[in-house]
């Protein structure tokens, strides 16, 4: 069995033909950006889908950034595509390409690739983040997603770690995606240096450099994700922790000190317990494709 997976990001969406055992044979991608409007969305994926159908798959998977309805299959909004609103992916995929189509959210797909194909198969329970643009999460518990209402639960990105901090895309201040995410390390620079970076890896080729602003900013990240991962941890006393996503390429850079932090925060009890791990690369195509590998219920 194949299904199409798509991922949709704040910079690209990408697609893939997946097999129901985690593999994937050929991929797209389409590039996105902050002026991204539904037609955008629509006529890209439109161009990714058409290169895929050829292959006979059993249906067409998405995960996206919410908020969201998931059964519906609608994108609310996105706060890191601002112009993207109540756009009806499902239906207009459907009436398109004549197949079926399943939805959920982004990292929720993630959490669903891991606990499938990945290192936390084999765990009784899993919290998985996608650092990125933004920060998502997602939970599986005994093999079971908790997608939350419509798919919209475990939005660890969207919880205050600094009261009135920082403003976030998303309309509040405080957020952990305001201090640890691709477009908060280039907000927080340009608001401290006055100089924009263009791409995430420019930051991180700055503080690969000595840059002393770029390491103070990303010391503050790793301290607020540190802080929203031990309330995370104490809520919820996963198994274990996997991260995925772009920023995890620089893990040798914040990685060890991101750790160190958490465990020194947690009840002993949960930090012996609990595991760290990089997921895989292409965990979103593989989640979004694998909503159609679960067993009907």
């Amino acid at each position: 069995m194949i299904a199409i997976g798509i991922d949709i990001g704040a910079t690209s969406m990408k697609a893939g033909l997946v097999s129901d055992s985690g593999t994937v044979t050929k991929e797209r991608s389409f590039p996105l950006g902050e002026g991204s409007s539904n037609e955008t969305i629509l006529s890209g994926l439109r161009e990714l889908v058409q290169n895929l159908i050829p292959h006979k798959p059993v249906g067409i998977g998405i995960g996206s950034p919410g908020p969201l309805l998931a059964d519906s299959g609608v994108l609310l909004s996105s706060a890191n595509l601002p112009k993207v609103q109540n756009l009806p992916l499902k239906a207009c995929l459907e009436e398109e390409f004549g197949l079926p189509v399943l939805y959920q959210n982004d990292a929720n797909c993630a959490a669903l690739a891991e606990s499938l194909f990945g290192k936390s198969a084999d765990w009784d329970s899993c919290l998985f983040l996608t650092l990125g643009t933004g920060i998502g999460g997602g939970y599986v518990e005994k093999g079971k997603l908790f997608g939350g209402f419509e798919g919209n639960g475990f939005e660890l990105g969207h919880t205050t770690v600094v009261i009135d901090g920082a403003l976030c895309g998303c309309g509040h201040k405080g957020c952990v995606e305001a201090y640890f995410s691709s477009r908060g390390f280039q907000n927080r620079y340009r608001e401290r240096s006055g100089t924009d970076l263009p791409l995430a890896k420019d930051f991180f080729q700055r503080v690969n450099s000595g840059d002393k602003v770029a390491k103070e900013i990303l010391d503050e990240g790793v301290l607020c994700l540190a802080e929203a991962l031990r309330n995370a941890v104490h809520l919820v006393n996963p198994e274990g922790i996997v991260f995925v996503g772009g920023i995890t390429e620089a893990w040798n850079l914040f990685g060890e000190d991101l750790e160190k932090r958490l465990r020194s925060s947690l009840f002993p009890i949960l930090e012996k317990r609990l595991k760290i791990a990089i997921g895989l690369p292409q965990a979103g195509i593989v989640g979004a494709a694998s909503l159609f590998f679960l067993p009907k219920v």
